[in-house]
């Protein structure tokens, strides 16, 4: 178990300010895995299952079997259960910031938290978050998006070195059909990032003019760049751009939902932000139908 915030270990520490950073640590705050941990008796060691509801015991609060004192979960010290030591079994932390997992496994995870829960994907946001990592996870989403435009050179270019034994220069020239194919696919990801960068603009535009307050800077960079992970749909060969409008879609509600979860707006904000993408969306697409049929 991690500080969310340093990753220092917090096994066998007393909850309050982490030794390494300071910021505060209240298991009642915290989601674990069932039956992961041991949490011990402040004032004689006794053991208790996290058997209730995100890991944690049931009741929170009762009076300790061994030693007859009152036990608070906010003051039980943790350590992990046999068979558990040096697993990551805190459930809350960042996919991407807070996982010792490798890039790939953990651009995957954090796509997939983005479009199954974004609310929280933000809440488990650390206080500060890594915004080196934060831009390498969006490089690695741009990066997919160059590499579908790519594709179709690609491929066949390999195919020609399968049949024919070398790749034929002259036959390098595109055609038009394929050089469209190849832009249209890269264009549904990269311009999906661009498009979510953005709202982001005009959500901070819109907090500075209600609060008038110092905007929070690096939770809604971090919250762009691992929403942008719903860009990714737009790689798909053959599907991405008829990808593009559930993209717009879902873009916006993530990105919403993953700022609600991180604190940075009010859910009516968010709702707002939702909605308003919707109309968009709709009157984009009537737009394209007009003029397609030439009214």
């Amino acid at each position: 178990m991690r500080c969310r915030s340093c990753q220092h270990e917090l096994w066998n520490v007393r909850p309050g300010p982490c030794p390494e950073c300071g910021e505060p640590f209240n298991p009642r705050t915290a989601v674990f895995e069932r039956y992961s941990a041991h949490f011990c008796c402040p004032h004689c060691s006794e053991a208790y299952w996290g058997n209730g509801r995100d890991g944690l015991p049931d009741p929170p609060e009762f009076t300790c079997a061994r030693c007859e004192q009152p036990v608070r979960l906010e003051e039980m010290v943790l350590r992990p259960a046999p068979g558990q030591e040096g697993r990551e079994i805190r459930q809350d932390l960042h996919p991407f910031d807070g996982s010792p997992k490798g890039l790939l496994r953990r651009t995957w995870d954090t796509m997939s938290m983005a479009m199954s829960d974004p609310k929280r994907l933000g809440r488990s946001l650390p206080p500060r978050p890594d915004l080196w990592r934060a831009a390498s996870f969006a490089g690695v989403i741009a990066g997919i998006g160059v590499a579908s435009a790519l594709a179709p050179a690609i491929v066949t270019s390999a195919y020609q070195l399968v049949t024919v034994g070398s790749v034929d220069v002259l036959s390098l020239q595109r055609g038009p059909g394929e050089l469209f194919f190849g832009a249209t696919m890269g264009a549904a990801v990269v311009g999906s990032m661009l498009y979510l960068g953005v709202i982001v603009l005009m959500i901070a535009a819109v907090i500075r003019v209600r609060t008038g307050e110092p905007l929070p800077v690096r939770r809604l960079v971090a919250c762009w760049c691992y929403a942008s992970g719903v860009a990714t749909l737009g790689a798909f060969p053959c599907v991405g751009a008829c990808a593009m409008p559930a993209i717009m879609i879902m873009g916006p509600r993530i990105l919403a939902q993953e700022l609600l979860g991180a604190g940075v707006v009010s859910q009516r904000l968010a709702t707002f932000v939702q909605v308003l993408s919707f109309v968009a969306v709709v009157a984009m697409g009537a737009m394209i139908v007009l003029w397609t049929v030439g009214v």
